[in-house]
């Protein structure tokens, strides 16, 4: 639940202003070793403790990718080095950890954990989990500043690619092998059938995420690969299968569990429908057993689920940080002004718009996200339309749609996930009260279903934008570099950019972008975004609207100056 923020009389920017610059942030140095960054980690105040962050870092959620102590014992595909040598890692956009830990013992990268699930022969496998998608650092100098629930700058079709080769390699190379072996130490004849299962299987994987044009850095089809994963592999119906081809950008999380609507197209009603969805999209493994309701199963795991969304649900945006520069007070009053003229009116705040507290049980408010229309917000529609066009067939759950043989591939996801939830909770003895708030209470008053989420026309979520600074490149698929080209004429956006470099542009709002600011030399290391690709248009997001007024250069610095310090939605303690 959350409550209005109420601070925003125009009088008081001086004393907001003045708190940016003096917000206190914690440093940590990450410790010196091999390929290890050596830059200072400055952790923002987001109201997380060190041992929240590592919880969240850590805490598994049912992803199984492939048995752990292979992914300790494998090498890169070229040499000798560890896959897991931190400097790989952070080649691939993913943040190497700051040492090992009582929750990472092994110094895995940030989002890397251990499943508990006792696994094969050589034991729990690792997979994957929220923070490894949202989290980053943002590079000022010699100083990292992470964001915690930020929009990763992860390149996943890269790692994937990269493990697959390094576990061929293993194969193929004996002394590679042999090395791979002892580390694991055991016999090598028994490593060898394994190694190759495990290697057939990161074929197939890659094989099924294949797409004509890359994601690159900071994006997923995660419906695409979802859907995948439900409607075609567990339900064993090929035909239901669909090149995962429409990447968006990974969402931040601050303010999240408070918003009525989640996921890029609201189609997300509840917190753990939503997560648990998510984990299959991520290498959870759900079955549909006899294809009964009571019989479908995963390997998410509920109850750390909702723990990591009511770390979530604490997590504050991120403060302007110093090193990034002062704050204009007289540029962001204005700007403040300019906002609630163009802008409030969608992404709301302050004073952030509730849901009516009559739609939800005990009176309950959530924030009211708006969604906008597509034939509005004119922006890409491959997301939207991938999803709402594509159906599956029912095959085994041809009774629990009554009968029909081919529905909304949408429709098989909700009944999927819905049920294993439901499961889950009475394998659990959860009901009552506690089951209520694994849904977030997302419950209409005297309903026992949980609300839905946005079924009406195609639209896109207009969130909250305290903290948006943090989370470039922008739009819903990525495609805008910074907030400054956001805010001018879509003609006027760059067609091609670079996206990975750390560093950030304090001036428009997002990291160092421009072909002509990368030097050549570390062009390799990024992804070139090319917005005529299908599924990567620049085009929309024109407001105010062009006909009517347009914002000259000096408004679009004002807005960004009050981007700085819009305060996010203040928790009511309830």
């Amino acid at each position: 639940m959350v409550g209005r923020t109420t601070w925003i009389a125009l009088g008081g920017f001086t004393a907001v202003v003045a708190l940016a610059a003096l917000t206190g942030a914690v440093v940590r140095k990450e410790p010196d070793g091999a390929g290890k960054h050596t830059e200072k980690v400055v952790h923002l105040d987001q109201g997380w403790s060190q041992t929240r962050r590592e919880e969240f870092y850590y805490t598994p959620q049912g992803s199984q990718l492939l048995p752990y102590a292979f992914l300790k014992a494998l090498e890169q595909p070229a040499g000798t080095g560890l896959f897991l040598d931190p400097a790989y890692v952070a080649e691939t956009g993913y943040l190497p950890s700051e040492g090992p830990s009582e929750l990472n013992p092994d110094g895995l990268p940030v989002g890397f954990a251990r499943d508990p699930h006792p696994g094969g022969a050589f034991g729990p496998a690792v997979g994957l989990t929220c923070a490894a998608c949202h989290t980053n650092d943002i590079r000022a100098g010699a100083t990292r500043i992470r964001i915690d629930g930020g929009a990763s700058l992860g390149d996943f079709q890269m790692l994937m690619a990269r493990l697959s080769q390094a576990l061929d390699a293993t194969l193929t190379d004996p002394a590679k092998f042999q090395r791979f072996a002892a580390r694991l130490k055991a016999d090598p004849k028994a490593v060898r059938p394994a190694l190759e299962a495990t290697a057939t299987e990161l074929r197939r994987v890659n094989a099924a995420g294949w797409t004509p044009s890359a994601y690159g850095r900071g994006r997923i089809d995660a419906f695409g690969h979802i859907l995948n994963a439900v409607a075609a592999e567990a339900l064993g119906q090929p035909a239901n299968f669909r090149v995962p081809d429409a990447p968006v950008s990974y969402p931040f999380l601050w303010t999240t569990p408070d918003q009525r609507y989640a996921q890029w197209n609201g189609v997300a009603g509840n917190p753990i429908g939503r997560n648990l969805g998510e984990v299959l999209g991520v290498f959870g493994h759900p079955s549909i057993g006899n294809g009964t309701p009571a019989s479908f199963t995963s390997s998410a795991l509920v109850e750390s689920l909702k723990a990591l969304e009511d770390w979530a649900g604490a997590l504050k945006p991120p403060p302007w940080p110093r090193e990034l520069g002062r704050v204009s007070p007289s540029r962001a009053k204005r700007g403040a002004k300019l906002y609630a003229q163009y802008c409030a009116g969608c992404h709301g705040g302050p004073d952030y718009p509730l849901t009516p507290a009559a739609d939800t049980i005990g009176g309950r408010q959530w924030l009211a996200v708006k969604m906008v229309d597509l034939a509005t917000v004119k922006t890409d529609p491959k997301m939207l339309q991938n999803f709402a066009t594509r159906t599956a067939q029912t095959g085994l759950l041809a009774p629990v749609f009554g009968g029909a043989t081919v529905v909304p591939a949408g429709s098989v996801l909700l009944a999927v996930v819905g049920n294993i939830v439901e499961n889950d909770l009475r394998n659990l003895a959860i009901s009552g009260d506690a089951r209520l708030a694994y849904y977030g209470w997302r419950f209409a008053p005297g309903s026992a279903k949980p609300q839905s989420g946005w079924t009406t026309s195609l639209a896109y979520k207009a969130g909250p934008l305290a903290g948006v600074w943090a989370t470039g490149p922008f739009l819903h698929n990525g495609s805008v570099p910074t907030v400054y080209d956001l805010l001018s004429p879509p003609q006027e956006r760059p067609r091609r950019f670079y996206v990975g470099d750390e560093r950030y542009d304090a001036k428009k709002l997002g990291y160092v972008s421009d072909m002509d600011k990368v030097p050549e030399k570390d062009r390799a290391g990024l992804f070139l975004f090319d917005t005529t690709l299908p599924g990567n248009s620049n085009a929309g997001h024109a407001f105010p609207d062009p006909s009517v007024a347009q914002l000259s250069p000096s408004d679009r610095y004002a807005i960004i100056e009050y981007l700085k310090v819009l305060e996010g939605p203040h928790a009511d303690g309830k």
